[in-house]
């Protein structure tokens, strides 16, 4: 079978060694960039095993043995996966909450992913001195623009609301749903068909729980730069960014994505990007109902700011940043006082979710809400919506949230 093995300018040194490694009366395929065209004809004329060379924008699907197209999810899809090597020396950097734990740093390497998957590839194996790693990337969010466009969407919160609503009227709708909303399926008796998480406290601590109770047939929602600790069926990463301008902004455009300050600014993006009119909201309360809220104090002081606008997308600076979360973590633990970022159910003083499982145990830990920040998102969203003509509506009984105009939840069916 013919290996494709991607050539950077950065990576021919490893691109070579892979080349090294390849068995006798190997055919093999370099897929290369623009730049890297003459090192890669070098290892042509160097290594039998070269076939041909390609640049990637000529690399197309059907010339390196891809099946053709089925629809799945109302749009095209690929019936089987290509697997390209991609010999580059890939950052491990701390993860947010689980410092010291490394997490190859990929999403430098998105646009480059991005442009290979529109080719046909599914499959990268990025290799390095150190080993191979094999991630997989069924979807990426470019297959589901306007994949329902003019259609109505639902997106689901999981506020303690959903339980005054009857779920199951949403079996045959579009729903988008985020973090632990799973835990209502069996009830409800249906599963979304979308999913998404961003916060990276809940990929981080709970990334295993998602893999084992989100259902296989569910499209996955999650950052991009995650893609080597979650491993999902129908996974979809896509490329969050945060600019950190002083003004919001809200994208439909499948390449980037804004963070905002709640999974559902991630998911208003999206239905969007699919298309869908109008996109109406449900379980997003709104309220936050905890003791300690007024104790949360911002983490950095001015210049940490200006730092963090300057220097967020280095390496160095996010893992001086882990470090510092983690001496806090230590101090607090020891007794030493320090600012207070988490809450815990114990803080609660009426219920936080639709499912008192939740928030529940010992190990559950959230990250405290910052509404006022999150209702500047939904502004940003709701200005969006009024000048392209598209309707956001909240249904969620008693909302706490007024960026968007109210409507009943049995007057849509």
């Amino acid at each position: 079978m013919e290996s494709l093995i991607y050539v950077h300018p950065s990576g021919v040194r490893l691109a070579e060694r892979r080349l090294r490694a390849c068995e006798a009366g190997a055919s093999v395929t370099l897929i290369a960039e623009e730049a890297a065209l003459p090192a890669a004809n070098a290892l042509r004329d160097h290594f039998p095993a070269v076939t041909a060379v390609r640049t990637v924008d000529d690399a197309a699907a059907g010339d390196v043995g891809i099946l053709p197209e089925t629809q799945e999810h109302g749009r095209d899809a690929r019936a089987t996966s290509s697997r390209i090597v991609m010999p580059l020396s890939l950052d491990t950097i701390p993860m947010e909450h689980q410092f010291p734990v490394g997490l190859p740093q990929v999403a430098p390497w998105y646009d480059t992913v991005r442009r290979l998957w529109r080719q046909g590839f599914r499959e990268f194996e990025f290799y390095s001195l150190s080993g191979s790693r094999l991630l997989r990337v069924p979807h990426l969010l470019d297959a589901f623009r306007d994949a329902h466009k003019g259609r109505r969407c639902f997106i689901a919160g999981n506020g303690p609301s959903l339980n005054a609503i009857d779920m199951t009227r949403l079996r045959d709708e579009i729903v988008l749903g985020a973090n632990r909303c799973y835990l209502g399926f069996e009830d409800w008796g249906f599963a979304f068909p979308y999913w998404g998480v961003s916060d990276r406290l809940q990929i981080e601590e709970y990334g295993p729980e998602y893999e084992m109770h989100i259902p296989r047939e569910t499209v996955k929602f999650f950052s991009f730069e995650y893609l080597p600790l979650l491993e999902f069926e129908a996974g979809c990463p896509v490329h969050l960014d945060w600019p950190r301008a002083a003004n919001r902004e809200f994208s439909t455009d499948p390449a980037r994505l804004l963070v905002g300050y709640t999974v559902t600014y991630m998911l208003l993006q999206i239905a969007a990007v699919m298309g869908c009119d109008p996109i109406i909201l449900i379980g997003v309360d709104h309220r936050y109902d905890l003791r300690k809220t007024q104790r949360l104090r911002r983490m950095a002081r001015l210049g940490g700011r200006w730092l963090a606008r300057r220097y967020d997308d280095r390496a160095w600076y996010k893992a001086a940043r882990a470090a510092a979360r983690e001496i806090a973590r230590a101090r607090r633990e020891a007794g030493k006082g320090g600012p207070r970022r988490f809450w815990v159910s114990k803080d609660a003083t009426r219920p936080t979710h639709f499912d008192a499982r939740y928030a529940t145990g010992e190990q559950k830990r959230f990250l405290m809400p910052r509404p006022l920040d999150a209702e500047k998102d939904f502004a940003c969203a709701a200005r969006w919506a009024e000048e392209h003509g598209v309707r956001i509506l909240n249904a969620t009984p008693r909302s706490a949230l007024t960026a968007f105009p109210m409507v009943e939840f049995d007057a849509l069916f």
